[in-house]
């Protein structure tokens, strides 16, 4: 059952941030190809100024589409949670778990989407601008084209140990924070649902509070573990990325007990303390 409610929570949800996606994208290849345009030597200062402005939209989608999609699956889930359509949904021959689980997975699913995007989206301006300006790069693109090439020897050097222990890290923790994320959303609208009269503001209240825990614990017990990590280094002989990788697993660890706390918490709060508008 579990793969049907699946099946209907993505085609509920797919075609906003499929949009939005979609639209971020499309401003990051205009704004790369804006390089490529004779704009910039005009006498006139408003056709470099667009530029520029195109520019710093394309930067602002970039921040503007990751909120959009939050504020999208939140609205989401409160409305198909605890407004009349909760109705329909919890009627559901289903349990509560199965119904929480498809939310969670789906909205995870489209936070990492959102992450993939963000990178294709930066890759576009990018691409799009070296293609633009390579014939005056000359020299410096060829440069970096050799820096590459040169790269897997780098990665052999003593400096560069534990370059990929610290990527796989930094993958690692970003995948999860998309689940964590997920369920610091979903957390906070299950807990200001239980402020009856002033529901939407107890969801932004407690949003605020769990961000507050989670910094309070990334200080107390992140930070002494990073400070601990580089007295045992030496910085005159040893590479820097296994105090990374040790600073990243460690928030990775919080990031899981976080989100797994809330989940069950939200899984008590829908089964015993359910009240709909």
């Amino acid at each position: 059952m579990l793969g049907k409610l699946l099946k209907h929570e993505w085609r509920a949800v797919w075609k906003v941030p499929t949009l939005l996606l979609g639209i971020l994208m499309l401003i990051g290849l205009i704004a790369g190809l804006t390089f490529s345009m004779p704009i910039w030597d005009s006498d006139w200062v408003g056709l470099p100024m667009s530029g520029v402005m195109l520019i710093m939209t394309f930067f602002f989608a970039l921040s503007g589409m990751n909120i959009g999609i939050t504020i999208y699956l939140g609205v989401r889930y409160y409305k198909s949670m605890f407004t009349d359509e909760g109705y329909l949904t919890h009627t559901l021959p289903v349990s509560a778990r199965e119904i929480l689980l498809s939310k969670v997975i789906t909205m995870s699913a489209w936070n990492l989407i959102a992450v993939v995007g963000i990178v294709v989206s930066l890759m576009l301006f990018g691409g799009m601008g070296l293609l633009s300006l390579r014939s005056a790069l000359g020299d410096f693109s060829r440069e970096v084209f050799r820096a590459l090439a040169e790269l897997p020897g780098l990665l052999r050097e003593p400096e560069m140990r534990g370059f990929q222990s610290f990527c796989a890290s930094m993958i690692l923790m970003m995948l999860l924070s998309c689940f964590s994320g997920t369920m610091m959303l979903i957390g906070a609208i299950t807990l200001g649902q239980m402020v009856r009269k002033h529901r939407i503001l107890g969801a932004i209240g407690a949003y605020f509070g769990i961000n507050a825990v989670v910094q309070t614990i990334n200080t107390v017990v992140l930070m002494p573990l990073m400070f601990g990590t580089m007295n045992s280094y030496r910085w005159d002989m040893e590479s820097p990325f296994p105090i990374f990788t040790t600073f990243y697993t460690a928030m990775s660890l919080v990031f899981v007990a976080v989100a797994i706390g809330l989940y069950f918490l939200c899984e008590y709060l829908i089964k015993r303390q359910l009240e709909l508008e």
